[in-house]
């Protein structure tokens, strides 16, 4: 990313701004500077509805880590992600994000298939990173 890690930072640690780059989100409610709700429409091919999500920024260290929690309910399904994201100076400049994702499922998801799920989620993990990447850019 071209953007420098103080950018990023500030972007993905502000709910207004980050949901932003979140796929087919229909609705967002900032309750303050480090939680939100939103409302999105998901899903695959045949299957798809909408999930409600709470989500919480937490253990900030500007410029450097933050991590979102967040507690999704749809398709009677919950899913709970804990998402770690780290900030570092690029080689060539801008910024290196890495980041990792532990995700819990429970109810009618768990059934669909690891297949289906996996594909749906590399699907909205690309859409969420290139969107970054142009609100950054």
């Amino acid at each position: 990313m071209t953007a420098p890690k103080e950018k990023v930072y500030d972007f993905i640690t502000d709910p207004m701004k980050l949901t932003t780059i979140f796929p087919a989100v229909r609705s967002v409610k900032i309750i303050d500077e480090d939680n939100f709700t939103l409302e999105a429409r998901v899903g695959t091919s045949f299957i798809g509805g909408t999930v409600q999500v709470r989500g919480s920024m937490t253990d900030k260290k500007r410029p450097t880590q933050a991590k979102l929690n967040a507690h999704g309910t749809g398709f009677n399904s919950t899913i709970h992600l804990e998402s770690t994201f780290t900030m570092e100076d690029g080689e060539k400049g801008g910024t290196h994000v890495s980041w990792a994702a532990d995700v819990t499922m429970s109810g009618m998801l768990t059934r669909v298939g690891p297949r289906v799920v996996d594909s749906a989620a590399d699907r909205y993990v690309k859409q969420i990173m290139e969107s970054l990447e142009q609100k950054l850019s």
